[in-house]
């Protein structure tokens, strides 16, 4: 089991820290930890609610796999509930896992003694989380370069407060007070370019979905991915599509393996060549993401445009980035750069449909937890 799906009491303990989170702060808005981005609460609640996965990924999902579900013990992870102040630098970085809790007893994985230290011998964790609509990840490194890297696929429902609101003050008589007067306002709309208002739907209560990706670390992160250094931004693929209608005038049948060279990293990866940015007319100062490719030797090109691609398969078991190509149908890739020039930091960034294939470790994190806990 890889998916599970959040409900309200998921969620509950960490609307109640973001919103104490909110009232902490002294202005108006709250400043961005990376970014010039300063956020009021509705962007508050969005910057952090993505941090409820950190444990819900172990508790939902890991311990609820046979390894651990054979110790017949309740096993918790420790949620981080402590606020910081802004200077992280004194503090240190504390590890997304702060420890577990087995059959009620605790076993810390980090102790703060003037700033946060890890437990000898205990493992310490970092959880990636990203939305499931992204298709690019990224990775500063923040020192922990070899701690277990968890990333997470996180799609929460566009009104992911609504079952936190209160029906006594969102009730349905409001609807009265709110109803416009038709026959002053509208002359006529035969096309229902004006709707008019309804109750609130209080009836679903998932929260949305988490998903967990991959469990590996942060070295092998870095050194399967690519690159970007202060001001350089990065290509990577923006979506594909398989085309209702195929081409035919100017039907080019160019091998995909003339513009990709194997990944010196792992063998299903392809990084673009010089010719790709040759033909993309791609500058110095821009990078492209590695993707993912099966049978790339019977994958052709059929057109270049200015978004990107067109592709099709000669042979059955092509894939390109996790997406299965069947002969006689042609796929639209588009390419989209993430624009970096005012950028000083370095960043690590890799295709999304890429992670599957990094080293996996969760056996080696599982084996280790369930070490600890005997």
């Amino acid at each position: 089991m890889n998916t599970y799906t959040i409900t309200k009491e998921d969620v509950q303990k960490r609307i109640y820290f973001i919103t104490k989170l909110v009232q902490n702060q002294t202005g108006s808005t709250m400043q961005g930890a990376l970014t010039s981005k300063s956020d009021s609460m509705g962007g508050i609640f969005d910057r952090f609610i993505n941090t409820l996965s950190d444990t819900l990924i172990f508790d939902k999902i890991i311990f609820q796999k046979p390894a651990f579900k054979s110790l017949g013990k309740e096993i918790k992870t420790i949620e981080d509930f402590y606020y910081y102040k802004p200077i992280k630098s004194v503090a240190g970085i504390a590890p997304d896992i702060f420890g577990i809790v087995v059959d009620g007893k605790t076993y810390p994985f980090t102790k703060f003694d003037n700033k946060w230290k890890p437990v000898e011998n205990m493992p310490q964790i970092e959880v990636k989380t990203f939305k499931a609509k992204d298709q690019m990840i990224s990775l500063r490194n923040q020192d922990y370069d070899n701690k277990y890297l968890v990333l997470v696929d996180l799609d929460m429902r566009i009104d992911y407060l609504v079952p936190f609101l209160d029906k006594t003050v969102l009730n349905s008589s409001l609807i009265s007070s709110m109803k416009m007067d038709d026959s002053v306002f509208i002359v006529r709309d035969d096309n229902n370019l004006i709707t008019r208002l309804s109750e609130i739907d209080f009836s679903n209560s998932e929260i949305g979905k988490l998903m967990l990706i991959s469990i590996t670390n942060a070295s092998d992160f870095m050194r399967q991915s690519t690159l970007c250094n202060g001001k350089e931004s990065i290509s990577r693929m923006k979506e594909i599509k398989e085309r209702k209608t195929n081409i035919v005038n100017g039907l080019l049948h160019i091998p995909l393996s003339n513009y990709a060279s194997h990944s010196p990293r792992i063998s299903c990866l392809y990084e673009f060549n010089s010719n790709w940015f040759s033909k993309m007319n791609i500058p110095n100062s821009t990078k492209c993401l590695d993707f993912s490719a099966n049978n790339i030797e019977h994958i052709e090109i059929n057109k270049f445009n200015n978004k990107g691609i067109v592709i099709s398969a000669k042979e059955e078991n092509c894939t390109f980035n996790g997406t299965k190509l069947i002969i006689g149908k042609q796929y639209s890739i588009n390419f989209e750069v993430l624009d970096r020039s005012g950028n000083e930091g370095s960043e690590y960034f890799m295709q999304k449909e890429c992670a599957c294939h990094l080293i996996g470790l969760e056996k080696e994190l599982t084996d280790e937890i369930i070490n600890i806990i005997k």
